[in-house]
């Protein structure tokens, strides 16, 4: 049993699985190294504002040592329970309100940030998948996603990607999976495609469905708008392609991307059908990195679990 004490730490939540995800991946990484209690607390339920920051009231919980949040709905309830708690507070992403404002920022690459001593650059957003030891060379796993506001879809050419792909890898066993911004037709016109394969609808995958997949999968397709599984598939250490769709608009995001496919942590269908190579496992877990950056911020690394 740990002598050290744990570490409290509220968690703000905003309703958003996707800024849920990061605040929790931090929180289990943290969890790994250093004894940790931690509160979720979501804002929908029990707004902190401008009144709460005035009055000095929150909820009865434990006083915390940090304060974690992820999403702009977010950022007034950090301030606002710093203010009361004292503790210090961590945000995930960019935020709205200036940077200075909070102890500490983890922020993707892709937003460009000031440099800081108080900020962490991190390879996109955190999330809870951790590298993999269990990948298998036949097994492998195609997501989907659609429509989104800087990719169109084109099922067509996306259909014939994947056909090539499939065509190619006769000894992987693949599971393919849409999200809930894939056409139904696309759906159907995969499972015409893809006999051979498991094709999944996205409401026919249990939780936590994606993650377990991830841990097997030794190679990953994923079109182009879906870029935090692309984060995800990279983290569980599986070599990872990306399909293409349309392109709205260049910006932040399909720079990231262009920019990953650069270091060859990941080969987009256009290089692969040129070479026929997958880019190499380049596995990294920015949640673990991030979790042990705030530990050696804070002077506590001396005393983590290792």
């Amino acid at each position: 049993m740990s002598l050290i004490s744990p570490l409290i730490i509220w968690q703000f939540v905003d309703g958003k699985a996707g800024h849920e995800q990061q605040s929790t991946g931090l929180i289990k990484a943290l969890e790994k190294l250093y004894p940790v209690q931690s509160i979720k607390i979501d804002i929908r339920q029990h707004p902190v504002g401008v009144v709460d920051w005035i009055l000095k009231r929150l909820p009865d919980y434990p006083l915390p040592h940090y304060i974690i949040g992820a999403g702009h709905r977010t950022h007034l309830a950090l301030l606002a329970a710093k203010r009361i708690t004292k503790a210090k507070t961590i945000v995930l992403m960019k935020p709205s309100l200036p940077i200075s404002w909070f102890d500490y920022a983890l922020i993707p690459e892709h937003d460009k940030p000031t440099p800081s001593p108080k900020v962490l650059v991190t390879h996109g957003v955190l999330n809870t998948i951790e590298p993999s030891t269990q990948q298998h060379a036949n097994k492998g796993l195609m997501l989907l996603g659609g429509a989104s506001k800087r990719h169109g879809w084109d099922e067509i050419s996306l259909v014939k990607q994947m056909l090539l792909v499939l065509d190619a890898t006769p000894h992987i066993q693949w599971q393919i999976s849409t999200s809930r911004r894939t056409p139904e037709h696309t759906l159907l016109e995969v499972r015409n495609i893809a006999p051979h394969a498991k094709v999944w609808a996205a409401n026919e995958t249990p939780q936590g469905w994606v993650a377990q997949q991830l841990q097997q999968a030794s190679q990953v397709w994923v079109t182009e708008d879906s870029i935090s599984m692309i984060y995800e598939s990279l983290t569980a250490g599986a070599q990872v392609g990306v399909f293409a769709v349309p392109r709205l608009h260049k910006d932040r995001i399909t720079q990231a991307v262009d920019e990953l496919a650069n270091q060859e942590k990941l080969v987009l269908f256009e290089q692969w059908q040129h070479s026929q190579k997958m880019a190499h496992k380049q596995s990294f877990c920015e949640a673990q990195r991030a979790a042990q950056w705030l530990l050696e911020q804070e002077g506590l690394w001396l005393h983590a679990t290792k």
